[in-house]
């Protein structure tokens, strides 16, 4: 009885011995995965896509389970113009993290280029249901003003602000959804909040300028497309901003 106990004592150390070699084996190859996505990133950020591949999937070679190799790797494809490809590295990682909205909004950027915008606009809500990040409901903003959702729209918007208030991009879409609604007031203070991050933004300028003109405010709108005329570069945009002066140059002799 004895002898038995002692062999079983033995046999359970040898166990724990080759389960304590193996977890060291693990963590040794998830370490050097981590270090190959790591040298794939950087050389993502130098513009080497096809050198950043091969980094990444020695990084799956190691670590199959690396949800943030997948994820780079479908951003890889994406600067490759390889939707399909992309499509599909995304997909895996989303099946080995499901809540990783940065991955979901990459895959609705998918669908929504490739046309399948139910699908992106799906992809968006679990982002946003996952994180409640900036990216997310952004993109549902946009998403929903693209199908003439405006009320929908703007509450997205509102949500992407509540997370970054100083986001040109956000203030301009919240002011241009404010003016399709005819809420020229409330559309004119989205473009100032514009003007007070970057005062030299001309579109802003140009925007709030036609606020003014649909609230009626044509002294005003003359008045800032003037001033901000001669601080543009753009020529489409020079060209614009004097049509819009030539309206109101119209519509003060008609008055």
């Amino acid at each position: 009885m004895k002898s038995n106990k002692v062999l079983l004592i033995l046999v359970i150390s040898l166990f724990l011995a080759y389960c304590a070699t193996q977890s060291k084996r693990i963590q040794k190859q998830e370490k050097a995965a981590q270090d190959e996505y790591e040298k794939a990133v950087l050389t993502m950020n130098y513009g080497l896509v096809d050198e950043a591949i091969k980094y990444i999937n020695k990084a799956l070679s190691l670590n199959p389970s690396h949800h943030l190799s997948y994820n780079l790797l479908g951003l890889a494809h994406i600067k490759k113009q390889n939707l399909a490809e992309a499509e599909a590295a995304f997909l895996k990682c989303l099946e080995l993290k499901p809540d990783f909205s940065d991955a979901r909004i990459s895959l609705g950027e998918i669908y929504e280029e490739t046309g399948k915008l139910d699908n992106a606009e799906e992809e968006y809500r679990k982002a946003y249901a996952a994180a409640q990040s900036y990216n997310a409901s952004f993109h549902l903003a946009m998403l929903c003003y693209g199908r003439n959702r405006l009320e929908q729209a703007l509450e997205y918007v509102q949500k992407s602000l509540q997370k970054d208030n100083r986001s040109i991009q956000a203030y301009n879409l919240q002011g241009v959804i404010f003016n399709k609604l005819g809420r020229y007031p409330e559309a004119a203070q989205s473009f100032q909040s514009i003007l007070k991050i970057d005062p030299n933004y001309s579109v802003a300028s140009v925007n709030l300028a036609v606020a003014y003109i649909n609230n009626k405010e044509f002294d005003k709108a003359r008045e800032l497309l003037e001033k901000t005329l001669p601080t543009v570069k753009d020529q489409s945009l020079k060209e614009k901003i004097q049509e819009y002066l030539d309206r109101l140059k119209e519509f003060k002799k008609d008055k």
